[in-house]
């Protein structure tokens, strides 16, 4: 089997842009400020956090540009820091209001809360894990979802993002803003001819993606601050048909990069 994966669809959330053709088109979308998830049935998304609905968001753009069957599809969530904002205002609860706390709180609040929504909204009966390794999560997510590809011969989700941290979590000015990404990847035996491939992630030197978002400077610094930028630049560059290799976080993380390239050439 070949070491390359293919990579069928793409998809993201940012607040502000319509999808990943608005943000990477740099139009802002007032319309777009909040996730919808309406891949998720009411009754669970109005429970849900917003990181876990804008995981359903990108989730859904990946999926509906690939084509492939969202019951059967197997997938990989990766997140930093999770739902730290639930997990914190239950701590506060537990330590500080002495209230009962809330089962269905804490039922969201676990670091798998997206992919478990996500699996039980679309029926799926694939494979699904929930990754995190702070500023390699983008890195780790794609390994684990490359490995899925190549030992089972099927397509993956790879879907990484993190909401704002809480403010107590990190330091003052290191904080970010939500965003979420996601990729479809797939054997290059079965895609079509024109699938950009993906290869060789290693800890390579490679050149960071830049783009330019209609957004405050200030709001475009925080939103590359997020320990996932590293697959939204991958999606992004995808989209514009870069072919070059790709550092996978913003100087962050240890360094692991992956090789983007055109359908049918050699890794």
């Amino acid at each position: 089997m070949s070491a390359e994966v293919a990579v069928l669809g793409c998809g993201a959330f940012v607040p502000g842009f319509a999808g990943l053709t608005g943000f990477a088109a740099g139009e802002a979308s007032p319309d777009h400020a909040e996730p919808k998830a309406e891949l998720v049935p009411r009754r669970q998304r109005r429970r849900a956090s917003v990181l876990s609905k804008s995981f359903a968001d990108a989730y859904s753009d990946a999926l509906d540009a690939s084509g492939r069957d969202a019951a059967t599809i197997a997938s990989v969530f990766g997140s930093a820091i999770g739902e730290a904002a639930t997990m914190v205002g239950l701590l506060d609860q537990m330590w500080g209001d002495a209230v009962m706390l809330s089962p269905m709180r804490f039922a969201t609040s676990v670091h798998n809360a997206a992919s478990g929504m996500i699996s039980i909204a679309t029926e799926n009966r694939g494979i699904t894990t929930a990754i995190g390794a702070d500023h390699d999560t983008p890195a780790m997510a794609l390994l684990e979802g490359i490995g899925l590809v190549l030992s089972r011969g099927e397509s993956v989700v790879v879907c990484c993002g993190d909401e704002a941290p809480p403010e107590d979590l990190v330091p003052a000015g290191a904080g970010w803003d939500l965003m979420t990404a996601a990729i479809v990847i797939g054997p290059v035996e079965s895609a079509p001819p024109a699938s950009p491939r993906l290869s060789g992630l290693s800890m390579t030197p490679a050149e960071m993606l830049d783009f330019d978002a209609q957004m405050p400077s200030e709001k475009l610094a925080s939103l590359r601050r997020n320990p996932n930028i590293g697959l939204l630049d991958l999606v992004v560059a995808i989209g514009r048909g870069d072919q070059d290799r790709l550092r996978l976080d913003r100087g962050a993380g240890r360094g692991f990069s992956i090789r983007v390239e055109a359908g049918g050439s050699g890794s």
